[in-house]
């Protein structure tokens, strides 16, 4: 007999830390219909952020033809950049969505937010932006 909520050792062929597969929040997030859907929308903002940095890094070397000794030491700065862009934009998704999810206070409810006019112009494409 198998149990239902254990997290595999291994996921798409890579191995899943034991501390992570044994974490009870994460556990707790998975068991739930909320906490699944944060997650899956923080491993794609991390993903995309990440993405973004590898694409942007590729570009600069096409262009600049860069070869030598320091493919390596490039390459770790590369990841790291990579995996601190991930983060952040994850912390950003993790921000957006527990603010969404909590009940407002009674002076989130008083309206000290700027006209949407002028919101819109701080932030041109915020209408079209979706998380």
């Amino acid at each position: 007999m198998s149990k239902k909520n254990r997290i595999p050792k291994k996921v798409a062929g890579f191995k899943v830390p034991k501390s992570i597969r044994k974490s009870k929040p994460l556990k707790a997030m998975l068991a739930s219909k909320t906490g699944r859907d944060i997650l899956g929308k923080v491993l794609m903002a991390g993903a995309a952020a990440a993405a973004a940095v590898l694409a942007e890094e590729r570009d600069e070397v096409a262009h600049a033809g860069k070869k030598g000794a320091g493919k390596g030491a490039r390459a770790i700065g590369i990841a790291g950049d990579a995996m601190q862009s991930a983060a952040h934009a994850a912390m950003g998704v993790v921000t957006d969505l527990a603010r969404s999810y909590l009940p407002q206070t009674k002076d989130e409810k008083r309206s000290t937010r700027q006209p949407r006019e002028e919101a819109k112009e701080d932030r041109p494409f915020a209408s079209s932006a979706t998380h």
